[in-house]
């Protein structure tokens, strides 16, 4: 379970690699707006999603504090190399009662695919595929190519 600008959400874990401290983020105009920036993981370009912006377009951008996390996805979405922004994970072991599908036109960016009934709550569940369009994915995959090379040149990237 995350917390994301105040709303309760949860990914599958199997979606989840790991849950890593947020660090210097490396952002720069004109790189698309859901894109919190990247951060350098060993030697590697990961990009970082503002979870928050991404549902909900006319938030500023994100300002991550102290006890905010990057989730990064596991290699089936986003390669291994996409994480998502979160105010704070929760909760790594919530089991849900009960499930209850949405329609993609109540569904928050199409990211939404349904609620889940954790402790008496209903808490939204992401699917990790449907977060960013075709066009997005074309572009963060891009931008990380280009700094995977800068990496690398500088010597700073993984051998």
């Amino acid at each position: 379970m995350l917390d994301i600008a105040g709303v309760d959400m949860a990914l599958p874990m199997g979606a989840v690699a790991e849950i890593l401290p947020v660090t210097r983020f490396e952002r720069q105009a004109p790189w698309p707006k859901v894109l919190a920036g990247f951060m350098n993981r060993h030697g590697r370009p990961l990009a970082v999603i503002d979870l928050a912006r991404l549902l909900d377009p006319t938030r500023p951008p994100a300002s991550p504090e102290l006890y905010s996390h990057v989730v990064r996805l596991s290699a089936p979405h986003g390669g291994g190399d996409l994480a998502l922004l979160a105010d704070r994970v929760k909760d790594a072991e919530a089991e849900a009662e009960d499930f209850t599908p949405v329609s993609d036109s109540v569904s928050a960016n199409g990211a939404v695919i349904g609620n889940l009934l954790i402790l008496g709550r209903l808490v939204a569940l992401l699917d990790v595929d449907r977060l960013l369009l075709l066009e997005e994915q074309a572009r963060v995959a891009e931008i990380a190519e280009t700094l995977r090379a800068r990496l690398e040149a500088s010597g700073d990237g993984a051998p």
